[in-house]
């Protein structure tokens, strides 16, 4: 097994600790850097724009009529990268114009022309030199990608050379936002790995991946949830986090900087109105677990106002080793419900058996109503999480919670079966995915591509192009 990472530095310490480990502990697993378009490669600047072109475009179907939140971000992301992909001169004032225009133009037919038009592009692009002499030098049986989907990602080069090459590929999809929240799936490969009937219908009608080339198979991140039990007692834990260990408690799960840039005010509101709401409430324990990659603006947060709060881990934690996830899994399990906004920590919360609530709040309206992967928890739509509008009706349901603790667990059982494990409930998803990776060697690759001479004679008018770009680029770094 070869890992190519996109980058060489990781985006967590864990990511870290993680690879140390699997060389560590096997001589037949390598890793280094993937290697990328080269400077002078006159393609680079076209195959970008045109990537961040469809990752932009995406947002204008109707599916995100309301997500600003998400158009937003994409643009902002997107000249973001310009700058990180060193793409300069004619190039970069081109696709500035393009993000600029994209983003006021409102004529639908026109913005599905140029859609139409950028795809038609990427599959004329030839695929990377430097990334199909790496595949052929190592000679895989199989090529996995993950995410793919990053704005203006060239992991789709992987995806191209591998076709290419005729090597069987599959894109594995990371996370329950990846199909919805970023860039679009460019290149269609032989198979797409997703958690669940949901994101199988976000392929076919957000990317247009057929349905054959889509297997289900259960969401394996989550595997290590449904193993994990209690290391502490609920008194030694709440003891050990600065807690009341006589009273129960409830958990606020913080959000990502996407989702919640600012997020200690809307707390601060929250626990005032928990504080002053039933009396069942008034003498709850409050636990704030920052996000891990958000974590920053609790650093000097003060909510020592309140008695029998605590904020823990202050830095945040990433649950991915033995020690960290055996600490929020102790966090959630002792609690008697979980708050959030917007957070993958809701679902785990939900393999736990604990229920989930959040409020509907214009504050965060972008990352809930806004985004199309949070419907999928929300109570009214077969979800388990309960939502409010505000924050007297959520006082209501955390008190209902708080007097009927097991209410809604055939519910939250029920959700998670269909979302993270379709398979069975009881079926671990490592196995499966692995079983369907090597199934993949079987996949008959030899006759895919159509479009042959559409792709050649766009390729050919666009060479002349890519020639002048790559001079360009070679005149810059003789300067």
């Amino acid at each position: 097994m070869h890992l190519a990472f996109q980058r060489d530095h990781a985006k967590d310490e864990g990511d870290d600790r993680l690879l140390e480990r699997l060389l560590a502990d096997s001589a037949r697993v390598t890793a280094d850097v993937a290697p990328r378009r080269g400077g002078v490669d006159g393609w680079r600047p076209i195959a970008w724009s045109v990537r961040a072109l469809v990752d932009l475009l995406r947002y204008t179907a109707p599916a995100y009529r309301d997500a600003h939140g998400l158009r937003r971000r994409a643009a902002v992301m997107i000249l973001a990268r310009l700058q990180d992909e060193r793409v300069g001169g004619t190039a970069h004032r081109l696709a500035t114009r393009i993000v600029d225009r994209v983003g006021r133009d409102r004529s639908r037919s026109r913005l599905r022309q140029l859609l139409r038009l950028a795809r038609a592009i990427e599959d004329a692009i030839p695929p990377s030199k430097r990334t199909t002499a790496m595949l052929s030098s190592l000679r895989p049986d199989i090529v996995l990608a993950s995410p793919v989907v990053d704005f203006g990602s060239p992991q789709v080069e992987f995806v191209k050379s591998a076709q290419r090459l005729r090597i069987p590929c599959a894109v594995c999809v990371a996370s329950w936002d990846n199909l919805t929240n970023k860039g679009l799936l460019r290149v269609v490969p032989d198979r797409v790995l997703v958690w669940n009937e949901q994101q199988r219908q976000e392929l076919a009608e957000l990317h247009a991946v057929p349905e054959d080339r889509v297997v289900v198979t259960g969401g394996q991140k989550f595997d290590p949830w449904f193993e994990l039990g209690p290391t502490t007692a609920r008194q030694d834990f709440a003891r050990a986090v600065g807690l009341d260990p006589e009273r129960q408690y409830l958990l606020y799960v913080c959000s990502s900087r996407f989702i919640a840039p600012d997020e200690v005010p809307a707390i601060r509101r929250w626990i005032a109105a928990v504080r002053g709401g039933p009396a069942e409430l008034r003498e709850l324990g409050i636990l704030v677990r920052p996000h891990p990659q958000n974590a920053e603006q609790w650093a000097t947060a003060d909510l020592s106002e309140w008695q029998n709060v605590a904020v823990w881990p202050r830095h945040g934690a990433q649950p991915d080793d033995d020690e960290t996830r055996a600490a929020f899994f102790d966090s959630i399990h002792h609690s008697s419900g979980v708050v959030g906004i917007n957070t993958s920590a809701q679902i785990e919360a939900g393999i736990i058996g604990r229920p989930v609530y959040t409020i509907l709040s214009p504050e965060f309206a972008s990352a809930q109503e806004g985004t199309l992967h949070f419907q999928y928890l929300r109570h009214e739509n077969g979800g388990f999480v309960h939502e409010a509008t505000d924050l007297g009706s959520h006082l209501v349901q955390l008190g209902s919670g708080i007097a009927h603790p097991d209410a809604d667990r055939l519910r939250i059982r029920a959700f998670v079966e269909s979302f993270v494990r379709p398979r069975g409930i009881d079926e671990p998803v490592a196995p499966i995915v692995a079983d369907e990776i090597e199934s993949l060697g079987l996949v008959d690759v030899s006759g895919r591509r159509a479009g042959a001479a559409r792709r050649t004679l766009l390729r050919l008018a666009l060479t002349p192009l890519a020639g002048v770009l790559a001079l360009a680029a070679l005149v810059r770094r003789m300067r």
